[in-house]
């Protein structure tokens, strides 16, 4: 047998070293086949980096609070040229929805965007499977659904054929339940390989809600000076 090199989806390269490619032995017959895979897969994946490198109409999203009584509309602002990306009222309005549904569990998910100023995007809520890992090992998993998240690797799958697609993940979110919109530790030690963010140019944005509505969202982005996740103004 013989060994190909295989491009590897920016959710799995946590399992990789951060690696994006490894070397894998293949029979003959299916060689092609993963080489074939592997570079389109590539390919697609250096096109839509350059073309987020190349936008310069790019915005973020900024922390959204719902009016007492009322549906939120979400609020868009510019904020630093990172990532080609804004969250659109009827997006955030889903956000909020599913954060609300999926109450007292933690709710997650991603933005994932192609393309310049006219973007195809596409909102993905994400199965946070926190529980089913806590059941399972509570040793290894000692935290719940309402104090953390772990995405579903179906979920990441799928994060992975966008990639593969053209896309490129321009926000994650997720809730704290009957807690503030911040950063936690554990949020910046989960959105970190080998000390370098998985997602550079992404927005993170944690989203707060207390006792079943949201009441506060914030969004954060990586400092590279700073080195750490900075609240996105």
């Amino acid at each position: 047998m013989a060994s190909v090199q295989v491009y590897i989806p920016t959710p799995f390269r946590r399992a990789t070293s951060n690696k994006d490619r490894v070397s894998v032995d293949a029979p003959d017959a299916a060689r092609s086949t993963i080489t074939s895979i592997s570079t389109s897969t590539t390919r697609a994946s250096r096109r839509s980096r350059v073309s987020a490198r190349r936008s310069e109409t790019a915005t973020r999203c900024r922390s959204f609070r719902p009016s007492p009584g009322g549906p939120s509309e979400g609020s868009l602002a510019p904020l630093p040229k990172v990532s080609p990306m804004t969250f659109t009222p009827e997006e955030l309005a889903q956000i909020k929805a599913q954060a609300e549904a999926q109450y007292p569990a933690e709710c997650c998910g991603v933005l994932l965007v192609r393309g310049g100023a006219r973007a195809d995007r596409v909102l993905l809520p994400c199965r946070n499977i926190q529980d089913e890992l806590h059941a399972k090992d509570p040793e290894r998993h000692p935290r719940d659904s309402r104090t953390a998240y772990f995405i579903d690797p179906k979920d990441l799958l799928a994060i992975g054929r966008r990639e593969g697609q053209g896309y490129s993940v321009a926000a994650i979110y997720h809730s704290h339940i009957d807690a503030g919109a911040y950063f936690s530790a554990t949020d910046k030690r989960n959105a970190l390989i080998n000390g370098e963010p998985a997602y550079p140019e992404a927005v993170y944005v944690v989203v707060s809600v207390v006792e079943g509505k949201v009441v506060d969202a914030q969004a954060f982005v990586w400092d590279a000076t700073a080195r750490d996740f900075v609240a996105a103004r």
